[in-house]
């Protein structure tokens, strides 16, 4: 054990064995695979050199210390290589390295891990200073978001309870896995130091990222694992732009496989890398990693591009594109190219979200028709090109009664209906339908359930066929692009206004198909169908027939791989 050239291969010993799942899930405490803190520390640079003696590295979150073991690993190599007496090493990594976590159970197993990491360069600092007390590990436990908050926010008298211990601009490398878990309610110190990247309900790890990038010098680099709902997800959009503002992306690498990232946790992640440069750069590097074990041999297709390509302002919003190859962004620019938007005046037909949430609404529902009732669609009756009424039968309720306050809730007339809850393992991410018989047949109102999107003109909206943006929105060219912009399970309204909808002479075409699709119930003639909107579509766009290839054969790969990684 005391062995220098064995401490690679030491085990970290995890304490979450010991926590409660309940507790996890509250505190977002996940172990880290090894595979992922290798990879991230790769990333943001952290090697076996001579150039990371003198820099400093902190895990804000640091649970058993994992991230801090490996990168300790490579700075005890790094000494051993410059020729620094082993006596000398204990103290050098004080300096170097620090590990916050506000579970003190996490802590406790931080420090032991690091104990054994170091044991013999502690054995060789105490034979030199015989007498003289170990200096503690540096691994603090503390509230991080509370201490970056006092360093930057209203200055206060010193306490001697408080750590002698500077968080903000004081690092070289940030890494880590930041807790991911909804913060119910923050206060008030919290709330204005962090206001400039929160919007709605925030996540710890968002605060973390804001934090982060605190803590870093000029020309620091920070590199985590966080979750892929930042990249277009609503509640993360100020969090974008203050990265946008204050660094630079450098990395981001996608891993498609959601279900064996951290133990009984079904959570699509991605790697981010981010550096405080003086003169931000505007080259950065994507990639996509279809599964954990990609990363370790580093061979996944990456692509390095402008960050204008993946950084698009789209709706007032800054959204984040994510692709493996350049073609894939060059295809993306010609799908935005100048076309308006689902919501802008040029097309007016927004979505909305379904505003019956069942459970709240739960006294009203009625299994039967009632005088006093009217129909509830649920996202189970509708299906791409497809609808059925009523589809789960008896086991979801499918009316529910009028009343003053759920009057002003329904819908009228014809709707585009789209499914707002769809998996990356699923052959389509955008799942439409427009359900025209029954819109005729209840004339009077219907209700729209939560997990729907519906799509209907606005009164002022210039002509345009419903059946046409079915068309456009069930293309493969469509679920390319979203596919390349959306960062997790949910379609919501706020994405689907944001896609580019061409307005040109094929309209009617497109909606013929659409239409035709909906209306065949044969599956060898609808392939063909679908082919031929698919042709039309393209050319909407300005796509050529080979890049429509490209976007086919990349579409029905990316799903072979996720079905693959999900039988695993």
């Amino acid at each position: 054990m005391f062995d220098t050239y064995h401490t690679e291969n030491l085990e970290v010993h995890d304490y979450l064995h010991l926590v409660s799942q309940e507790m996890r899930k509250r505190l977002g405490q996940y172990v880290t695979p090894s595979i992922i803190v290798k990879y991230i520390l790769d990333g943001v640079g952290y090697r076996d050199g001579a150039d990371i003696l003198d820099k400093r590295l902190i895990d804000p979150a640091c649970g058993s210390g994992i991230f801090l073991v490996e990168a300790i690993r490579i700075y005890l190599a790094a000494l051993r290589r410059a020729g620094v007496p082993i006596e000398m090493w204990y103290r050098r990594v004080l300096s170097a390295f620090v590990g916050l976590d506000v579970d003190p159970v996490a802590c406790l197993y931080a420090r032991f891990n690091l104990g054994l990491l170091l044991s013999p360069s502690i054995l060789f600092w105490a034979d030199v200073h015989p007498g003289v007390s170990l200096p503690p590990l540096p691994i603090y436990c503390l509230d991080t978001l509370r201490t970056v908050a006092a360093e930057l926010g209203t200055p206060r008298l010193f306490s001697y309870d408080e750590p002698s211990l500077r968080l903000t601009d004081s690092f070289d490398f940030v890494v880590g896995n930041p807790p991911y878990h909804k913060i119910s309610r923050l206060d008030g110190e919290l709330k204005e130091v962090f206001e400039a990247s929160l919007y709605g309900h925030p996540n710890a790890y968002g605060l973390f990222l804001h934090a982060g990038v605190e803590m870093m010098r000029p020309g620091g680099v920070l590199g985590y694992i966080v979750p892929r709902s930042m990249l277009s997800g609503l509640y993360f959009k100020n969090l974008r732009r203050f990265i946008e503002q204050r660094v630079a992306l450098q990395e981001i690498t996608l891993i498609a496989e959601r279900k064996k990232v951290f133990e009984n946790v079904l959570q699509g992640t991605m790697v981010l890398i981010l550096r405080r440069r003086p003169t931000p750069t505007r080259l950065l590097k994507t990639a996509l990693a279809h599964s954990v074990a990609d990363l370790e041999v580093q061979q996944m297709p990456s692509a390095r591009v402008n960050q204008e390509q993946v950084v698009r302002h789209l709706n007032g919003t800054s959204i984040w594109f994510v692709a493996d190859t350049r073609r894939t962004y060059d295809i993306l620019d010609r799908i935005l190219g100048h076309h308006p938007l689902l919501s802008s005046t040029a097309v007016g037909c927004p979505a909305r979200t379904g505003p019956i949430v069942w459970n709240r609404v739960k006294p009203l529902l009625r299994s039967d028709p009632e005088d006093d009732a009217l129909p509830l669609v649920w996202a189970t009756d509708v299906r791409r090109f497809a609808f059925s009424f009523s589809s789960a039968g008896e086991n979801r309720p499918s009316y529910l009664k009028v009343t003053p306050r759920t009057r002003r809730l329904m819908s009228q007339g014809l709707s585009l209906l789209a499914q707002r809850v769809t998996a990356d393992e699923q052959p389509h991410r955008l799942v439409a339908c427009i359900p025209e018989a029954f819109c005729a047949e209840h004339a009077a109102g219907y209700f729209v359930e939560n997990h729907l999107n519906v799509i209907q003109p606005r009164p002022d909206a210039p002509p345009i066929d419903l059946y046409y943006l079915l068309g456009i929105l069930c293309s493969d060219v469509i679920e390319f692009f979203f596919r390349a912009m959306n960062g997790n399970t949910q379609v919501s309204a706020t994405e689907l206004n944001m896609m580019p909808i061409p307005r040109c002479d094929r309209e009617p075409r497109i909606a013929a198909l659409a239409r035709q699709l909906q209306e065949t119930p044969d599956p060898v003639a609808r392939v063909s169908l679908e082919q031929q909107l698919n042709e039309q579509v393209a050319e909407a766009y300005g796509i050529t027939p080979d890049e429509l290839d490209f976007i086919q054969t990349t579409l029905a790969r990316n799903h072979r791989i996720l079905e693959n990684s999900d039988d695993r």
